[in-house]
């Protein structure tokens, strides 16, 4: 299979998860579960799912406890802030111009980062390993970054919080 962690998306991780969501809701027979165990098991589906955990654990971030979402991203953002600033220095074109240190949005940043990519890779990934801390933790950190983006903040904290 030469699908690249890059390339591995909710969407191809769902033709592993439907099946078990299946086995949830239906209670399958043991004949249905185990072909449903069996097509788990193949070379291809095993590389997916080993793929599929290592770009869950690569951009988990906002799946942690509040604390250490808001520490990795200031330091995704730190590393994109250097990255553009570089850019800017050796007049190369920006890749990345939403993160300008000086009128970046982190907590926009991390809404649309979490809206377009987190949510349905971890919604799918739940339905595999049912570990709905992450689930948890994702909605209560889609719900501070959307609060201090209503409360046009563009920092990791408010201002009682800074630290």
């Amino acid at each position: 299979m030469s699908t690249s962690l890059s390339t591995v998306s909710p969407t191809s991780l769902s033709s592993v998860t439907k099946p078990l969501t299946a086995l949830e809701e239906n209670k399958e027979t043991d004949k249905e579960q185990e072909a449903i165990n069996t097509m788990l098991r193949t070379p291809e589906n095993l590389t997916l799912i080993k793929r599929m955990l290592i770009k869950c654990a690569d951009v988990s971030n906002p799946c942690r406890p509040r604390e250490q979402c808001i520490e990795w991203a200031a330091r995704i953002s730190e590393e994109y802030f250097s990255q553009t600033d570089e850019e800017k220095r050796q007049h190369f074109p920006v890749v990345m111009p939403v993160f300008d240190r000086n009128t970046c949005s982190i907590p926009k940043s991390q809404i649309s980062f979490i809206d377009y990519f987190i949510t349905g890779m971890f919604d799918a990934w739940d339905g595999f390993v049912d570990r709905s801390e992450l689930l948890q933790h994702l909605d209560s950190n889609f719900k501070y970054w959307k609060d201090l983006d209503e409360r046009k903040l563009r920092s990791l904290r408010p201002p009682t919080e800074a630290r």
